[in-house]
């Protein structure tokens, strides 16, 4: 009888014991078992993104933890985690970074290069594809699930009632073709809004995973200071209505209105931040489509300097004094003309070096870092020639108070150039001058402490920099 109960009391102990937790992760006292591994949680941790990490399931976290709340984690929790398998082969595919671009989708990444949306999504941290932006840098493993991606084609979302052979005709292809590219088990088994790649030859349009009536959109990327261009391609006539960081941008549409081209000034004290970018597409037959996308504005790597001024200088920062000059100038570019008159790389306005580039962050008599220099200057010589860098019209020749004698030119869509501190001004008001033209001379006119050329440039009255414009050629 004795033996009995020692045996009962042994089968009852042992499956208390085997109730609990293993205690492994938590004090860390012991080794963990095979095939298993400590995690050490971090702040701002949750169980999902651990398990992305390790490749397991948040309910086996759960059962190997013995977790009850698995909201509740601790910052220096240790939990016990499986350890991800190994694979035979280290690395699997080429290693590469990629900048996400519109018309970028998990879809998409998986076919261009190779590899699934899962290994995108987990090597990346990704827990919501919607949070994803433009300008967002991502790993991946190129051609880890097929010896090479699809780079050129189209990504069709199937519509009611369409066939594979609908869609066949409809791109000059072959149904099988789209089947095999698909890994689609049989022909007939379609269901509306699933995305089938649609293979072109080298020379094709890049693929893109963009919403109709939306063919190709492209943007250059977005810095503080500096212009950033889009161009998009629709499937047929839209007129485009954008957008960017809480201001209107206008779009130029060709005859057809397929072709839309916007020059984007970014201002040179936005925070670097995601910023949305919102599209209203109108159709011919009176249908509006809304689109929105996440874009990164990058820091422009501009320097700051501190900058003492005199007593007669002071009335530099005199708002009663600058304020009307500036709205003078404001006025003068604010206009948008249709008519396009520069193109290609600009010329630089004077053969002389620069001293101060755009952009520097100021601070005047010791205080904030709250203004930038909004041009750039050129140490010339009084007297030397200042040449139109581009095209335009004139809309402004006179004397201002600050800028001593100014020209602005009005190169078209939006984009003007300033000159100021002049010796002389060389042409009037409604000139129509070409690239190269000679149109006043250095001086040091207005509030300036010595001979120099200062050169800006607007975009849709965004004061951007001007060199960018000479080494970017933009359409």
């Amino acid at each position: 009888m004795r033996t009995r109960l020692l045996s009962l009391f042994s089968l009852l102990l042992c499956f208390a014991l085997s109730s609990f937790p293993p205690v492994y992760a938590q004090d860390g006292s012991d080794k963990p078992p095979t095939g298993m591994t400590i995690h050490v949680v971090q702040r701002g941790e949750t169980l999902f993104r651990i398990a992305q990490r390790y490749g397991t399931t948040v309910e086996d976290l759960v059962r190997l933890n013995g977790i009850r709340n698995p909201a509740a984690l601790a910052v220096g929790q240790r939990l016990l985690v499986p350890s991800p398998p190994v694979p035979e082969q280290v690395s699997i595919g080429i290693p590469t970074q990629y900048t996400l671009q519109f018309g970028d989708t998990l879809f998409k990444l998986a076919a261009a290069f190779g590899t699934t949306e899962a290994a995108i999504a987990q090597r990346n941290y990704i827990t919501n594809p919607r949070q994803m932006y433009i300008g967002q840098r991502i790993v991946l493993q190129e051609g880890s699930e097929s010896a090479q991606g699809i780079k050129t084609g189209w990504i069709h979302r199937v519509q009611h009632g369409e066939t594979l052979y609908h869609i066949a005709a409809r791109y000059s292809t072959s149904a099988n073709l789209i089947r095999l590219v698909n890994r689609l088990r049989r022909a007939d088994l379609l269901y509306v809004g699933q995305p089938l790649i649609v293979p072109s030859d080298e020379n094709g349009v890049p693929l893109t995973d963009l919403p109709v009536p939306l063919a190709r959109f492209e943007m250059t990327p977005a810095e503080q200071g500096r212009t950033s261009a889009l161009r998009i391609v629709t499937l047929q006539p839209t007129r485009l209505e954008i957008t960017f960081m809480g201001k209107s941008v206008t779009v130029f549409s060709d005859e057809s209105q397929t072709l839309h081209t916007a020059l984007i000034g970014v201002q040179a004290l936005a925070e670097p931040n995601i910023y949305p970018l919102r599209m209203v597409a109108a159709l011919t037959n009176g249908a509006q489509r809304t689109f929105e996308w996440r874009v990164y504005v990058a820091d422009g790597g501009y320097r700051s300097e501190a900058i003492t001024l005199s007593a007669r200088q002071l009335d530099l920062l005199n708002p009663a004094i600058t304020q009307p000059e500036e709205e003078r100038v404001r006025q003068a570019v604010s206009a948008i003309t249709p008519r396009r008159y520069f193109s290609g790389l600009m010329g630089l306005p004077c053969a002389a070096p620069v001293t101060s580039p755009f952009g520097t962050r100021r601070s005047y008599n010791g205080g904030a870092l709250n203004t930038i220099h909004a041009g750039t200057d050129f140490a010339a010589l009084p007297g030397a020639a200042v040449y139109a860098p581009a095209a335009g019209v004139v809309v402004l020749a006179e004397t201002l108070t600050v800028r001593g004698n100014a020209i602005i030119i009005d190169h078209g869509w939006g984009i003007f150039t300033g000159y100021w501190h002049l010796e002389t001004l060389n042409v009037r008001p409604g000139a129509l001058v070409q690239a190269g033209d000679v149109i006043g001379t250095v001086g040091s006119s207005g509030r300036s402490t010595g001979p120099h050329l200062h050169w800006e440039l607007f975009v849709q009255g965004v004061q951007v920099d001007p060199l960018q414009w000479t080494r970017q050629s933009f359409p």
